[in-house]
């Protein structure tokens, strides 16, 4: 990564309060396709990642790739989602992997795989921490619910709904307490598709997550990215004092980062989502950040895994310009 390796020689040392993370893969695929979003920690490693965050004088704990594969396709016929049994035993294999590895000093970087990392994630930092917060940066409010949900049941349109207290027992409740993470902790940082859900008929995210807070896509770029991250890196950092940063690349625009599923006009470019990211990562609190939504099969020429390993690279590095 010549690029990285400039950028990285012509700066002075990042602003940031660890010198080492960890590295998993949860290749995690809710729609059950057999080639889909669970590629792509392979290929983001595949791209270079491990070498790129070196170059950035960052230690690499590299714990490989977790062995998950939904497989059933079928929509359970209580809950209406895909996969379920198999969802919750990919999530309690996330939850024990990832309580194995958090460490305050050393944050955790999980690559997707879908959203749905989310719960065995979130299972897991409930087990320590009890309360946490979450910086939600999505481009999907992912409160869907069976009926209305745009992949015919997937947990991947609704998991921040099961998060926060909307799901069945068996996902649900798969910390300690109920729900995983109180809304009033939730950052949604990015979120553009309000408006197509209620044409939908799903429920009203801002009506589900009244108590969360909310910075749309346009709010982002209006405040300016960097000031959005900083005003959600304090806040977090005091109350709760302990947080996640969720990362959905489709809080992308579509021009940024081409071949999504479900396209939505708006979104941020790569330095946007850059500049948001940095104070998230660099604050005190910071336990971790998944990454998802990264689809090999769409990036023939590995044009977008070689923007998402730069973009994880500046970020965990601290580089802000």
């Amino acid at each position: 990564m010549d690029r990285g390796r400039s950028i990285f020689k012509s700066r002075h040392a990042p602003e940031r309060p660890y010198r080492a993370v960890a590295l998993m893969g949860a290749p995690v695929e809710s729609e059950a396709r057999a080639e889909g979003v669970n590629l792509a920690p392979r290929a983001l490693r595949t791209a270079g990642l491990v070498a790129a965050l070196e170059t950035a004088h960052l230690g690499v704990e590299d714990h490989g790739d977790l062995e998950i594969a939904i497989t059933d396709a079928r929509r359970d016929p209580a809950t209406g989602i895909i996969g379920l049994e198999q969802l919750r035993a990919a999530s309690e294999e996330i939850y024990h992997a990832v309580a194995s590895q958090l460490d305050e000093h050393r944050p955790l970087l999980v690559l997707g795989g879908c959203c749905s990392v989310l719960l065995g994630i979130a299972a897991a930092l409930q087990r320590f921490y009890e309360r946490f917060g979450l910086a939600f940066v999505d481009g999907h409010y992912d409160t869907y619910d069976p009926a209305t949900s745009p992949t015919g049941g997937a947990l991947a349109d609704m998991e921040l709904g099961v998060l926060t207290g909307r799901g069945p027992d068996a996902l649900a409740r798969l910390g300690t307490r109920h729900p995983l993470v109180e809304t009033r902790d939730v950052w949604v940082l990015g979120a553009r598709d309000r408006w197509e859900m209620l044409a939908a008929g799903a429920p009203d995210p801002h009506v589900d997550l009244a108590d969360a807070h909310h910075v749309d896509d346009s709010g982002v770029r209006r405040h300016g990215p960097a000031r959005v991250g900083a005003h959600a890196a304090r806040a977090l950092a005091h109350d709760p004092g302990r947080f996640w940063v969720h990362v959905d690349l489709d809080v992308l625009s579509n021009h940024a980062f081409p071949g999504v599923d479900f396209p939505l006009p708006g979104g941020l470019d790569w330095d946007e989502l850059r500049r948001l990211l940095v104070p998230l990562v660099t604050a005190p609190g910071f336990l971790g950040m998944d990454v998802t939504i990264y689809d090999p099969t769409l990036d023939p020429e590995r044009i977008s895994a070689r923007r998402i390993v730069g973009l994880l690279t500046e970020v965990l590095a601290g580089v802000r310009r």
